[in-house]
């Protein structure tokens, strides 16, 4: 979980200017799903402190609000305004596909955020989505002893990310426990007042239910809330994902029993760096996409203090 650190030299920007004695000022545009989510905004804060210092570079972040026609909007904005690179979380990665592909062929390199598209752009800095996923599927396995019911609280299906972390789960499920059943999966949109009217759905449903994995953090926190007020928090492990600070403060708590943990303001910051090298030059963007992955960590109460307070976003 160490910090990575990059240098970009002045010298090296200033070669973006064709040539020039001054410098043009490179523009780099932040477009995720919403700028008001705590992942969202670590990103930001990564990609911020990996720019700031830089001469000739300014920095633009656009809110599309959970809205897939937003951000195609906001795409075409970026694009129209001479943007030199843009950091993209797409909110659905077909209906986002037709923007990078139009903003790569006008030299604009895209670095997506946890979602891929469907045709080949500068990278993609990622979550291990799916390894992640089995990492969580198993813990809730082992914690149950290899029986019980299990319910998932979904992303949306256009989002890739979520749909991977569903994936990894389930298939740690049917290699390693086969006994234990998954009783539920329901999209709850990534957001916690949607969790907690999925959460109660569950235990309405379901008078046994041991674990519920939600594919964000905040889904989790809602699921917790719903179980709280059932009165069954003491009978359902719930684990997310990301490692949000709220999150890993309720796992300190015991109210929470794990979250796959990612130090996001080292993905924002890696891609911010990614995106530096290519205007300066000093790195060549593929015929493919370049996929780079930020390591999980599983944090349960036992390991959660490893995660140093820099560290929690």
């Amino acid at each position: 979980m160490a910090k990575a650190k990059w240098m970009v030299t002045a010298a090296a920007l200033l070669g973006l200017a064709c040539g020039a004695a001054s410098a043009q000022t490179v523009k780099i545009g932040y477009l995720p799903s919403t700028v008001g989510q705590a992942l969202t905004q670590a990103w930001k804060t990564g990609i911020e402190n990996t720019i700031k210092g830089q001469q000739n570079v300014s920095f633009q972040a656009l809110d599309a609000q959970m809205k897939a026609e937003i951000q195609v909007t906001m795409m075409d904005d970026f694009i129209n305004q001479g943007y030199n690179a843009i950091i993209l979380q797409p909110i659905d990665a077909a209906a986002l596909t037709a923007s990078v592909k139009k903003a790569e062929g006008k030299g604009i390199p895209v670095i997506t955020l946890n979602t891929d598209t469907k045709l080949p752009h500068a990278a993609v800095v990622t979550m291990d989505d799916e390894g992640a996923g089995y990492m969580v599927g198993e813990q809730i396995g082992k914690a149950l002893g290899g029986k019980g019911n299990v319910a998932i609280i979904q992303s949306p299906p256009g989002a890739q990310a979520g749909v991977e972390r569903e994936k990894g789960f389930r298939a740690a499920m049917a290699k390693l426990f086969p006994e234990i059943k998954i009783v539920g999966a329901q999209n709850a949109a990534w957001n916690k007042d949607k969790a907690i009217e999925v959460m109660n759905s569950f235990l309405q449903v379901n008078k046994q239910l041991d674990a519920v994995f939600a594919v964000n953090d905040n889904m989790a926190e809602g699921a917790m809330i719903a179980a709280e007020a059932a009165g069954r928090l003491n009978q359902v492990k719930i684990w997310g994902f990301n490692g949000q600070k709220s999150t890993l403060a309720l796992i300190e708590q015991g109210k929470i029993t794990g979250t796959a943990y990612t130090n996001a303001y080292d993905q924002g910051a890696t891609a911010a760096k990614l995106a530096l090298d290519l205007l300066a030059g000093t790195k060549k963007k593929g015929d493919k996409t370049e996929v780079i992955t930020i390591p999980p960590f599983a944090a349960t109460k036992d390991t959660v203090a490893q995660i140093k307070p820099e560290q929690r976003w």
